[in-house]
Parts: C-alpha cells; structure tokens; sequence
C-alpha cells in the first residue's frame, strides 16, 4: 500500500527550530503543524500546504511531498 508523506518534519528539523516557532511562521495552529509534522492526517486542506510551503520559500511539491511504500517497512 502506499502513502503520500509530508516531509515536514525534516524541514522543521533543518531550521532548528520547534513547531510550535514554524506554528507561529506559518500562521497555522500548533494542532495542524503536529499533524503535519507526525503524517496524522487524513487530509490536507490546499491552503495550509501552500502556506507551509511559503513559509519554506518552496515552490516544488516533490520537497515537501513523497509517496512512501508501506510494504517496505515490513
């Protein structure tokens, strides 16, 4: 089976910083950042994408977007 991950645990990570400072840069509640940051989501509204990408200054999905193979964990 395979998934779409989010890759922004990396990116928070490469910033030194802690969520709830990339919470606070992006605009986004604390709640939706660990969501993100942890793949908990079952969705992801557009516009919160945009704004984690803007506040990365990204403009490729494949830097913040990777689709995962879940039978390669096993």
């Amino acid at each position: 089976m395979q998934r779409i991950k989010l890759k922004l645990d990396e990116h928070i990570k490469k910033l030194n910083i802690q969520q709830k400072e990339f919470a606070e840069m992006s605009k986004l509640r604390p709640a939706t950042i660990s969501q993100m940051v942890n793949n908990k989501y079952d969705r992801i509204q557009l516009e919160h994408l945009l704004k984690v990408m803007q506040t990365l200054d990204l403009t490729d999905f494949n830097e913040i977007l990777e689709i995962v193979d879940e039978r390669e964990k096993e």
